[in-house]
């Protein structure tokens, strides 16, 4: 996740709603969660040992209960309206809205949102603590080197990041997992209704009772969530972005979005004494850099499985370069090498994502010592994967970039170092 190993995706099968331990087969369909090496990146009631629905027809079927009709509609109705107020807003001032909310909900005693008596949950004791387990498991699958940081938080700490991290898998699996034919957006509101019951106190599945004792236990804003699910309806419908600002709204989004989330769990450094909007900052730009570089390392492989470009076409026209071009791998007939206006077009955009990196430099080291390590580790590893765009000669068709293993290893003690040296601006 943004803070935490990020984003996007290779197809794979759904985490199985089984109690039972083991992993999937096949990798999940991820957004913001292949591994910084390229590699691709629901555990019923106790009561029962038969397999459930598949993950898309879960958010088919699960509906509100009666006694929260009212509530709902209420719920619908401010939604809509923050929806419509949306629409006028930039990217960052939809970033930014989360961000206060997430301050304000972080800095409020208590909380805006009141705290959840964890007696409310369904799900307890040994229940509970085997999805936490579960949760765990899936991340240290599919994230292997943010699992190994999140070894150095508290365990609680570590838990509830696991299970913010489930959650992500488990909602981007709805637009690009392998039901993702079978997804409406009035599915995608189904699976809000269920992020309102776990805000709630009403855990749908095991793994949402994880979430749900999270939030229970920090002070965890809904708005980052909401944008995430908002995210995933733009993949719905949207698969070309005009400008900057359009691509930056799907960033944070999609990634961004996850930093705010986790911010409240992994903590401050209780010796910093500035404002939170600095630390939050932070976590959002740490996740625009690592969409940013998934995107430049993906664009052979989104246009051609996914028909999606995920590049602004104005600049793009602006080195002139056509849509056409692109979608054709623009590649010199002569030589089989990308053309000039590509690796120039290609030179600009990285060090866009550079500057959002060094961005995110400026506030990690005022996370909590515990959580550094992890946020270090995200950051010089996707970093390196420009390193190797440029090392391919910006040949992001016919070759794929990633971090060898071997590399990966070499950066951790870098990341151990920087998180235990912090560098205050």
């Amino acid at each position: 996740m943004s803070m935490m190993d990020a984003r996007r995706l290779a197809t794979c099968s759904s985490i199985p709603s089984s109690s039972a331990p083991s992993l999937p087969a096949a990798p999940l369909v991820r957004r913001f969660r292949r591994g910084a090496n390229g590699s691709s990146k629901r555990c019923g009631a106790p009561a029962s040992s038969s397999r459930p629905p598949s993950l898309a027809v879960q958010a088919t079927l699960a509906m509100p209960s009666p006694d929260s009709q009212r509530l709902r509609l209420q719920q619908q109705l401010q939604q809509q309206q923050q929806q419509q107020q949306q629409q006028l807003l930039s990217g960052k001032d939809v970033e930014q809205a989360a961000m206060q909310a997430c301050i304000r909900t972080a800095t409020s005693v208590p909380p805006e949102r009141g705290v959840l008596d964890p007696n409310v949950l369904r799900w307890k004791g040994s229940a509970l603590e085997a999805a936490y387990e579960r949760c765990g498991a899936v991340c240290q699958e599919y994230a292997k080197t943010f699992y190994l940081g999140t070894q150095l938080m508290t365990p609680v700490q570590a838990r509830c990041i696991w299970a913010i991290y489930v959650w992500c898998r488990r909602t981007d699996e709805l637009v690009d997992g392998p039901n993702a034919s079978k997804i409406t957006p009035q599915a995608l509101d189904r699976w809000e209704e269920r992020l309102d019951g776990m805000f709630q106190g009403r855990p749908y599945d095991v793994l949402d009772a994880a979430l749900t004792d999270t939030i229970s236990k920090f002070p965890l804003e809904v708005q980052p969530f909401r944008d995430m699910i908002e995210g995933m309806r733009m993949d719905l419908f949207k698969s070309r972005y005009q400008t900057f600002d359009e691509l930056y709204e799907y960033c944070y989004r999609v990634a961004g979005t996850v930093g705010l989330m986790t911010v409240p769990v992994m903590g401050v450094d209780p010796n910093y004494k500035g404002p939170l909007d600095k630390v939050y900052k932070a976590a959002l730009a740490l996740g625009t850099a690592n969409q940013l570089t998934n995107i430049l390392r993906d664009v052979g492989e989104d246009i051609r499985e996914r028909d999606r470009i995920y590049l602004p076409l104005d600049e793009l026209h602006q080195f002139g370069i056509s849509e056409d071009e692109v979608r054709a791998g623009i590649h010199k007939p002569s030589q089989g090498k990308v053309d000039e206006r590509w690796r120039k077009f290609m030179k600009f955009q990285i060090q866009r994502a550079r500057e959002y990196f060094q961005e995110a430099e400026d506030g990690v080291d005022y996370l909590d010592v515990k959580a550094r390590w992890p946020a270090w580790s995200a950051l010089i590893l996707y970093r390196q994967i420009l390193d190797v765009i440029e090392k391919n000669d910006y040949d992001n068709f016919s070759m794929r970039a990633y971090v060898s293993k071997s590399k990966k290893l070499a950066s951790l003690p870098l990341a151990l170092l920087r998180a235990m040296m912090p560098k205050r601006h």
